[in-house]
């Protein structure tokens, strides 16, 4: 039970962090879009999917982000 209360804490925080990429502006083919749009949080196991139009870039600071709270994504 701790551990979940822990990853879901640290999922918590994850998703705050990552809703301040929001706040930067984004073109992706032309178009202008949230960061959030780009990507999808998955739970048990954590992991993360990306759409094909996902910059790599962006791709780079989420993973980045994500390894903070998640260390042994795979």
């Amino acid at each position: 039970m701790e551990k979940q209360q822990h990853d879901e804490s640290q999922l918590a925080k994850l998703q705050s962090e990552l809703e301040e990429l929001d706040k930067i502006p984004l073109q992706v083919n032309g178009k202008e879009m949230l960061a959030s749009q780009c990507y999808y949080l998955g739970t048990n196991p954590f992991h993360i999917l990306y759409n094909t139009n996902c910059p790599d870039h962006l791709k780079y600071r989420i993973e980045t982000i994500a390894a903070k709270y998640f260390p042994t994504l795979p």
